[in-house]
């Protein structure tokens, strides 16, 4: 592919140029869906105990913890294409070594290696998304990323169940390795270098944030700022009321608590990630108009109240209601702390701050089930809910004073 003229910017996100990395988070949310699916089925088949499961999903967590700083370092020096590209090569290989294996030790390890790749796409492609975006429309470009990836999640796991239904638990994690080997030929034939200094993105270097760090400025100076210690905490809280809470606890609560069925309960993951998947973007226009602590503050205020909800539970009706809130709060603080995160990220060394943030959220993911889980085995489901709606409360008011609000200020829209 030729580079553009030099009179002309590196695409955006949301132009038609940037149509290929779109689709890459589309065929990369369809995979990784349908594998969500299969990854506990199939360790539970090969060990016929839950807590080889827990572990396994800790672990994953851990791995992407360690590998996300320094994928984002390498990014800066090596360029975001190929981290991309070895990212997804490297997942898609672990996936499709799984249809060989009959072993939990076999399996645990072909995924622990597979994070790793998980960790540098999943690193290098917030890192492209910052790249093609400007402080005026980047709340639009992570809604685009996390609208097609949520969408390719809800319809992955579709595909996943008929697959499996046909031939075999297995057999979904060839998907999973076929599309990540699409998106590792998309990204390498169609998608443009971004990484400051490649001529594509010579041409035009995106407008300066308000509270972007000059060139040259420390990384420690930047972690010790009160800007990246509000965005921490708001972070590590929102992995915990994903992985901790709705995507651990919630199920085993609602079957427990509020006596629902298996079918009652994916209805209402579904519908939850259905109010997401609505949401995102028209939220992303708020977040670009309004600014991003306007989506951020509230999001955080309202997961704290789902928590309360989900310590409510007793039948379908109050797990709709928490379910429903969950949904509306997740549309509301995902898309906005990634792009305040965006904003904070110092062009020259973008990469290593959004890799080492990237850490800050698996940190989330890996602490937050093993201490909601904690809490229930000591205390109770409603304890633990509890406890996370005042983490969720504490933070959002954390991102209020501490925060400073990054939206350009030159926008008047």
């Amino acid at each position: 592919m030729q580079d553009f003229p030099p009179q002309k910017r590196a695409p955006g996100v949301l132009s038609r140029e940037g149509l290929p990395i779109v689709g890459t988070f589309l065929i990369w949310g369809t995979g990784s869906g349908a594998q969500t699916l299969a990854r506990p089925l199939f360790a539970y088949a090969l060990t016929d105990s839950v807590f080889p499961v827990t572990l396994l999903i800790s672990v994953l967590a851990l791995s992407r913890m360690v590998s996300g700083p320094l994928t984002g370092y390498l990014a800066d020096h090596w360029g975001r294409k190929p981290m991309a590209v070895t990212g997804a090569a490297i997942r898609g290989t672990a996936s499709g070594l799984v249809f060989f294996t009959d072993s939990f030790p076999a399996f645990f390890a072909l995924e622990f290696i597979g994070a790793i790749g998980v960790a540098m796409w999943q690193t290098t492609s917030q890192v492209i998304v910052a790249d093609m975006s400007t402080p005026e429309n980047r709340g639009r470009a992570v809604a685009t990323r996390n609208t097609t990836l949520r969408f390719g999640q809800i319809v992955g796991p579709l595909m996943g169940g008929v697959v499996a239904g046909m031939f075999g638990l297995q057999a979904v994690f060839l998907i999973n390795s076929v599309s990540k080997f699409v998106v590792m030929i998309v990204t390498w034939r169609m998608v443009k270098e971004t990484r400051p200094g490649s001529e594509t993105a010579k041409a035009e270097q995106p407008k300066r944030g308000s509270h972007e760090p000059e060139p040259g400025v420390s990384m420690w100076s930047i972690i010790a700022s009160r800007p990246f210690v509000a965005l921490a905490v708001t972070t590590i809280a929102i992995a915990f009321m994903n992985q901790g809470v709705f995507m651990t606890l919630f199920p085993i609560a609602a079957k427990e608590e509020a006596g629902l069925d298996t079918a009652q309960i994916g209805t209402l993951v579904a519908i939850a990630s259905a109010i997401t998947l609505i949401i995102s973007f028209p939220n992303g226009v708020i977040v670009d108009k309004y600014g991003r602590k306007a989506s951020l503050v509230p999001g955080l205020i309202l997961a704290g109240g789902a928590g309360i909800l989900l310590a409510l539970l007793v039948d379908f009706r109050t797990a709709f209601q928490a379910a429903a809130v969950f949904g509306i709060a997740q549309s509301m603080t995902q898309g906005a702390n990634q792009t305040y995160a965006m904003d904070l990220a110092p062009e020259d060394r973008r990469g290593a701050f959004l890799g080492m943030w990237t850490s800050i959220q698996s940190f989330g993911a890996f602490v937050g089930p093993l201490a909601v889980g904690a809490a229930v085995e000591f205390w109770s489901f409603s304890t633990a809910f509890y406890g996370v709606a005042v983490l969720m409360t504490t933070a959002g008011l954390a991102m209020a004073i501490l925060g400073p609000e990054t939206k350009a200020r030159s926008d008047k829209g």
